[in-house]
Parts: structure tokens; sequence; C-alpha cells
């Protein structure tokens, strides 16, 4: 089985990553059919949301397939799911799946981050993944925020582990994390 190149796209919000990660999929697809793995929640009366919702929907090609699942298993079928073997996939966001797997104690997050890590290491085609930045700035001030916060970054360090490209995108501007950046090393 041949092992695919996965893409990380991470950054603020509003920075122009599911842009650049629909931008990304599109030059990968070259023929090939795509499905939008969409995490988020569905539309649900907040105009904010809904509105974002539909600005994603207009930039979508009508030939790509869209998924929606925010849980970690449902996510795992799809990735693992024979129908969809030969798919590119459009992963957005992890930020979603961590928002649904809040509850989860930390024994069963990293059992199903360890499952998620490994579904997307095992494909034969493409995943590009969208995924928030959301430690930059002020220290939430709830435990819930907190727990989403560090969730989201150990999830988010672990795929960019497994990606072969990593962009930063920010202003609108995508930044080769893979070509510019040096590894942290992991620490004991």
């Amino acid at each position: 089985m041949a092992v695919a190149e996965h893409h990380l796209i991470t950054g603020p919000s509003r920075g122009g990553k599911s842009e650049w990660a629909e931008h990304q999929i599109a030059l990968l697809a070259t023929g090939r059919e795509v499905t939008y793995l969409a995490t988020g929640p569905a539309a649900n009366g907040d105009s904010s949301w809904d509105e974002r919702l539909e600005r994603h929907r207009r930039r979508r090609p009508d030939n790509w397939t869209l998924i929606e699942a925010s849980k970690a298993s449902a996510v795992c079928a799809v990735l693992t799911d024979v129908s969809q073997k030969q798919q590119l996939i459009l992963l957005d966001s992890l930020g979603g799946i961590v928002a649904a797997e809040l509850g989860s104690d930390p024994v069963n997050w990293l059992k199903m981050q360890e499952m998620l890590i490994v579904a997307i290491r095992q494909r034969s085609t493409s995943v590009v993944m969208v995924a928030e930045e959301v430690g930059w700035g002020v220290v939430p001030a709830t435990a819930l925020g907190g727990l989403f916060r560090d969730r989201n970054g150990e999830f988010v360090r672990r795929c960019a582990d497994i990606s072969s490209q990593r962009w930063l995108v920010a202003a609108g501007q995508a930044l080769p994390m893979h070509a510019l950046a040096q590894i942290v090393p992991a620490q004991p």
C-alpha cells in the first residue's frame, strides 16, 4: 500500500486556513474525487455560524462529497471506509473533533486521538487537515476552555508529526513550515 502525503493547515481564526486547504486539495485532486469532512456543528440558528457555513458551501465545488461528522468514532469510520479509500479527504477541522470529545476522560481521549492518527496514517490517499491555533493569546477563563486549548494543541502537534506539508496561514498568507521551520525536540 502506498503511503499518502498528508497536509496540515493551521493558524488563527479568519486567517484563510480553509481557503488554503481547499486550494491545496484542488491541486492534489486533478480529476480524483474529494470528500469534504466537516466536523463543526450543523446550521443551528446562530446567524454568525450559519453565515460561516454558507461561505464554505459557496466555495466548495459541486462535485465534492460533503460528510458531516464530529465524534472521533464517526470521523474514523469515514477515514477507514472502503468506499472512501480512493477519495482525497479535506478534514475541516481538528478542533471540531476536540470540541465534540471534551466530555471524554483523559485515557479515552488519548485512545481516540491514537485511533484518529492511525486512521489518517494508514490512508493511501492524502488527507488535508485544517487546525485552529487557540493557545496564542489570552489564557482561557474556564477549565473547559483550558482543556480544549491543551487537547487541541496536543492533537495538532501529533497531526503535524504525520504530515509532510505543514502550513501556517495568517492574515491571508500561507507560510510553508515544512520548508522553514526547525522541529522542536521531544522532551522525556
